[in-house]
């Protein structure tokens, strides 16, 4: 067998270099295992460790900064690669590179990209990836901090003085239900609280918040439902109306084994089903009502 030697550097080449007329390390450096920039900026929430390359705020799945980092490297740059599985990534950061802003905020680093390519291990590159980091608020916590902003409401209310204490009672359950919420997805929380002559109004950060409150108290009370929508701007961007929806909810004054006088004798509170109130008389009569008839009436309870 003749002699080859490397086009590149005149290396002579052997059995394992039969890459196009180069020795396998001037293949490499014409056609690298993989290209990426020499720079990156990304964007991390100050408060709440999220991060962004442009509008779109992704949730870490660790809150500390160099996972972070290593996090949004394989999401913005390494996942294509990832995708097609034939090369295994390392990330290496320089600790030497790091550069602090005068809040002793890590503002800029160096981090070193090694690619295997898993068919052979002899196939590798490595990429030094310079890395901005710009530490501001996301638009959540820029909302959380301002403590106003809310795109639903719910109004919770009673009937009378005497159902406050099932206002504080829900209330209570209400705040930790949503505390648990917030703990899970930061989207999602009371920006504040108004009280009201018969009850509360909550202002909420999503409507998905207001669904998952309303389903949660369906689960344990009874009450009138009224759901309505507000026209408050408009979306250019995605060509649609703004609406702020409110959800209204009344409990009922009366719960089961409630003694009821109507019409000329008792009723107790036999049932209450989805939207009905069953009762039954002291003569054994039956008597259905629905949910409107305790708020338009007034309701006269006894004691047997």
């Amino acid at each position: 067998m003749p002699n080859r030697f490397c086009a590149i550097c005149g290396k002579k080449l052997g059995r394992e270099d039969p890459h196009f007329g180069m020795c396998l390390t001037c293949f490499l450096k014409e056609h690298p295992l993989f290209k990426l920039p020499d720079r990156l900026s990304i964007n991390i929430c100050l408060d709440c460790g999220s991060y962004s390359k442009k509008d779109i705020w992704i949730e870490p799945l660790d809150n500390e900064l160099f996972s972070i980092i290593e996090e949004a490297i394989q999401k913005f740059l390494l996942k294509p690669f990832e995708k097609k599985n034939n090369i295994d990534f390392t990330l290496n950061i320089n600790e030497n590179s790091f550069i602090f802003s005068s809040k002793d905020l890590l503002v800029s680093l160096e981090v070193e990209i090694i690619g295997v390519f898993k068919e052979d291990l002899n196939i590798k590159h490595k990429h030094i990836l310079s890395l901005n980091l710009n530490h501001i608020l996301c638009k959540n916590c820029t909302n959380l901090r301002g403590g106003t902003y809310f795109i639903a409401i719910i109004q919770l209310r009673v009937k009378d003085e005497e159902q406050f204490d099932l206002i504080k009672e829900v209330l209570d359950e209400v705040n930790a239900y949503a505390e648990n919420l917030f703990e899970k997805n930061h989207k999602h929380y009371i920006s504040k609280l108004e009280n009201q002559k018969f009850g509360v109004d909550l202002y909420l950060s999503t409507n998905e918040l207001m669904n998952y409150i309303i389903k949660f108290l369906k689960s344990k009370y009874y009450f009138l439902l009224k759901r309505t929508k507000k026209l408050v701007g408009r979306d250019s961007q995605k060509g649609r109306n703004l609406y702020r929806l409110k959800a209204l909810i009344k409990f009922l004054p009366v719960k089961i084994k409630d003694v009821i006088f109507i019409g000329d004798q008792n009723y107790y509170v036999e049932n209450i089903t989805k939207n009905k109130i069953i009762l039954r008389g002291e003569n054994n009569t039956k008597l259905i009502k629905d949910y409107t008839y305790f708020f338009n009436e007034k309701i006269i309870k006894n004691k047997l």
